[in-house]
């Protein structure tokens, strides 16, 4: 089997639920222009029902390196910090080779919202 670029590529897609559709919307803004310029992230795409109280990110990003990148920044030690006061993650869903980041140290998503993926090896 012949490997290309985009089967490194590591993608999630989160369901959340939101209790303040405006401080979350400003928040949410802030992480998108950190996320957006950080090395190696593909995309990271908000999507809000402000009726709903629901939202949706779709993240992807070129490697696991970038995605531990992205955990260790600013939007999991700053500038996102304030989302978990007004939105709860309810679902994370995990979409390429992240073995490593299931078997590596511990790795703040997966502690902190339960190990919401597996993957196989290669």
């Amino acid at each position: 089997m012949t490997r290309n670029r985009n089967d490194e590529q590591i993608r999630f897609v989160i369901q959340i639920s939101v209790s303040d559709v405006e401080r979350f919307k400003e928040i949410a803004a802030r992480c998108v222009e950190v996320s957006r310029s950080e090395p190696g992230t593909l995309l990271y795409d908000w999507y809000l029902d402000e009726e709903a109280g629901t939202a949706r990110l779709y993240e992807a990003y070129e490697s696991v390196d970038a995605v531990i990148a992205h955990a260790t920044g600013p939007v999991f030690t700053d500038v996102g910090v304030p989302l978990m006061e007004v939105a709860t993650f309810e679902q994370v869903e995990c979409f390429g080779d992240a073995a490593r980041l299931a078997k590596g140290q511990a790795f703040w998503p997966t502690t902190y919202w339960g190990v919401p993926f597996a993957s196989l090896d290669s």
